[in-house]
């Protein structure tokens, strides 16, 4: 076989399978609540303070089955901040997981309320929930491109 023949095979092979993975990256709604409620359970985990670690135990379960289920439904875990157009939406999501998370510190260990942390956790949940939405039409935008 010569060599322009395989590279034209392994061409075919990696358009084979990103039609492949294009059909089966849709998240059903649970996925985007759990990404969502991980999120929301890290904002909110200053309020479990002086336990703040031990309320992080449950999130890092969390992302760990999340992740399982993903190999489960995909077989294979994708990265959020993997190269092209969805490290954007992290970029613009981050700093809102970091100014609510920040807040949450603020109004738990400065001012001793709990409750703003938990409205802030509930603000979260909503805003995780959309990014959530929003990178997996872009990452299959991308792969749809691709093809």
């Amino acid at each position: 076989m010569s060599s322009v023949a395989e590279a034209q095979q392994a061409l075919a092979q990696i358009h084979a399978s990103r039609a492949q993975l294009v059909r089966v990256a849709h998240c059903p709604p649970a996925r985007h609540l759990a990404f969502a409620a991980l999120e929301a359970g890290i904002v909110v985990s200053p309020a479990a303070a002086p336990y703040q670690l031990l309320a992080m135990i449950p999130l890092v379960l969390g992302m760990v089955l999340v992740m399982r289920w993903d190999r489960r439904r995909l077989g294979m875990f994708i990265n959020g901040y993997r190269r092209g157009r969805t490290r954007l939406v992290i970029a613009a999501f981050l700093p809102i997981l970091l100014a609510l998370y920040g807040a949450s510190v603020y109004f738990v260990f400065a001012r001793q309320e709990i409750w703003p942390s938990l409205m802030l956790g509930a603000v979260m949940f909503g805003v995780a929930t959309y990014m959530s939405i929003v990178w997996q039409r872009v990452f299959r935008s991308e792969l749809e491109r691709s093809l």
